[in-house]
């Protein structure tokens, strides 16, 4: 029995959610179709989909889907805040709330788009623990693929049947075909996955997310056979690349304008430590969406809160990208990549390649190598110019820049 509250979206459910864990393991089909074979373990550049705790997750693999994207799925207990009842409209099996520790009787909802801005943080200073929120666990499965595309136009974006689900309720709302809502930051591209929803308009719940370029879809239930949701989940993330609509990328050494756009995630304390960083670094601030625009299809997760260009080391010329993938007021970390333009190199492999004796993930798409960082970090002056170090001794040696 789960020693945390608990609910389901669906009564076959119910006995997952009073486990409090799946009942299988994903090693096998993880083995079967060439997947690396994560369980707990988190998966850096999904931090928009994977929950804090590790608790709350399991049997995670990492690869190319079927469906051919490069992603990520899970089993996970989606956390759902209660005041009252749970933050949830529609139907809740077995629903059962179980407070672990009085200190919290309510969640930390800073993190809540743009109400989030407005609350206060806990006073207590503490680090949270798992299940100590008034809250209830849902067992879903998740998968998760990053569209740089979409990172942009649909930058904060809902897709479901239930009118309400904290903290996903964003302000722009639109009513799709057979009862599906969506909820975004604001209007966003006509989006053609209709056929894809219609398959699912019986699921208990079937939900579709885009944050900050990550979309994630999840369904309710630990699934022990993904392949259809998999294939699904790469379709949706086809329709959004396509929505997108990006242009062709302008040329890599093309100079862009100085930040104008406004990100409602980006703080004064933020902005003005990246200028004083380009200072230090003698570096040029670009604007952030102007970058999107311009090499939208460039696979640095999460959205952009900082471009820098300028010469990183003596004669090599290139961009310092900073992007969050979480809500940057509340989480205050940001991973950042170094950008450099290789014309003749070959692309690398759905994913990129991983290099964790540097400390990156490098991936060549569209004439620029892309090498960001296995790392998120606070805004402290060591890091950057370590990751500068770190990406340019790599690219000296495997790019021959």
């Amino acid at each position: 029995m789960a020693r945390h509250g608990y609910a389901a979206f669906a009564r076959a459910d119910v006995a997952d959610a009073r486990r409090g864990h799946p009942a299988t393991s994903l090693a096998d089909y993880a083995a079967a179709r060439g997947l690396e074979w994560l369980d707990r373990r988190s998966a850096a550049g999904y931090s928009a989909a994977f929950p804090g705790f590790e608790e709350y997750r399991y049997n995670a693999v990492r690869g190319v889907l079927p469906g051919g994207r490069h992603g990520v799925l899970f089993h996970q207990l989606l956390e759902v805040p209660v005041t009252g009842s749970p933050n949830v409209s529609g139907t809740l099996h077995a629903s059962t709330v179980k407070v672990k520790n009085r200190r919290w009787w309510m969640p930390d909802r800073t993190d809540i788009p743009y109400i989030g801005a407005f609350l206060d943080t806990p006073t207590d200073d503490r680090e949270p623990e798992a299940f100590e929120s008034h809250a209830v666990w849902i067992p879903t499965t998740t998968v998760a693929i990053n569209v740089p595309e979409a990172a942009l136009p649909f930058f904060l974006t809902r897709i479901d049947r239930r009118h309400h689900l904290a903290p996903f309720d964003f302000p722009h709302q639109e009513r799709l075909n057979d009862g599906w809502r969506l909820r975004a930051h604001g209007p966003t591209p006509p989006l053609d996955i209709d056929a894809i929803l219609a398959r699912h308009t019986d699921d208990p719940y079937f939900g579709v997310f885009a944050l900050r370029g990550t979309i994630i879809v999840r369904r309710n239930g630990y699934l022990a056979d993904l392949d259809e949701l998999a294939r699904d989940a790469c379709a949706i993330a086809d329709a959004f690349a396509a929505a997108s609509a990006p242009s062709p990328a302008l040329p890599f050494a093309t100079e862009l304008r100085a930040p104008h756009s406004h990100h409602p995630e980006v703080t004064p304390a933020w902005r003005e430590g990246y200028a004083r960083l380009a200072q230090r670094l003698q570096l040029t601030e670009e604007d952030a969406d102007e970058y999107h625009r311009a090499f939208p299809t460039l696979g640095v997760p999460g959205r952009a809160v900082a471009v820098l260009r300028g010469e990183l080391a003596p004669g090599v010329h290139g961009r310092l990208v900073y992007s969050a993938e979480r809500n940057l007021r509340v989480a205050e970390r940001a991973r950042g990549a170094v950008l450099l333009e290789t014309r003749d190199l070959p692309p690398t492999p759905p994913g990129g390649e991983r290099h964790p004796d540097r400390n990156l993930v490098y991936e060549q798409r569209d004439g620029v190598a892309v090498l960001w960082s296995l790392c998120t970090a606070g805004f402290y002056r060591e890091e950057q110019e370590e990751l500068i170090e770190r990406a340019l001794a790599f690219a000296r040696v495997r790019l021959q820049v």
